[in-house]
């Protein structure tokens, strides 16, 4: 169910800039519970479901009072935090942990992401959209008698629709690498 992501991947060559980015981050978890005892647990705490593009979309209308959603098996987990109707947080991040026993402690290696295809997307469409808008407004701007505070302004507005993205991702990344720790651990202490 849960694989690592394949090593010849276009991500795999940028994972360094991003971890520094702070856009994925790592963990590990040490529990004192066996780990079929703690699968059983995690499962009882995460809704079953695909964490495709649309899987928000349904999430604030949802009667269920779990906090996560995606997929828990023996192996690991693949999970999201379930949006809320009103939540102005942004739950952009997917962890993915993969379990293992070694003698009474149960090791879960948690790989934490908020880079998903659609933010991969926005960029790519922002940025040729600003750059055609700078070329268009460089090539074009004596010719039309363009106003002086009209390129500081775009780039200002560059600046936002860049940073506000990356910000919210990054903090989602930290808020779920918190709330995550707390939650396996208070499961595997119940």
């Amino acid at each position: 169910m849960i694989q690592k992501r394949n090593a010849n991947g276009l991500l795999e060559r940028f994972r360094p800039s991003l971890e520094k980015l702070g856009l994925i981050d790592y963990m590990t978890l040490s529990l004192d519970i066996d780990i079929l005892e703690f699968v059983k647990r995690l499962k009882a705490q995460v809704d079953e479901s695909n964490l495709g593009i649309m899987s928000d979309v349904t999430d604030p209308f949802s009667s269920s009072r779990n906090e996560f959603k995606g997929e828990v098996d023996r192996h690991g987990f693949k999970i999201k935090r379930r949006r809320k109707l009103f939540d102005v947080n942004a739950n952009i991040a997917v962890a993915k942990g993969h379990f293992r026993q070694e003698r009474e402690q149960l090791i879960i290696d948690i790989e934490i992401d908020s880079l998903s295809r659609q933010m991969v997307f926005f960029y790519l469409i922002i940025t040729f959209a600003y750059i055609s808008l700078f070329t268009t407004m460089i090539a074009f701007g004596s010719e039309t008698d363009m106003p002086v505070f009209v390129l500081p302004f775009m780039l200002i507005h560059a600046a936002l629709m860049f940073g506000i993205p990356y910000f919210l991702m990054r903090r989602s990344v930290k808020r779920m690498k918190y709330e995550l720790e707390r939650e396996l651990f208070f499961i595997a202490n119940k």
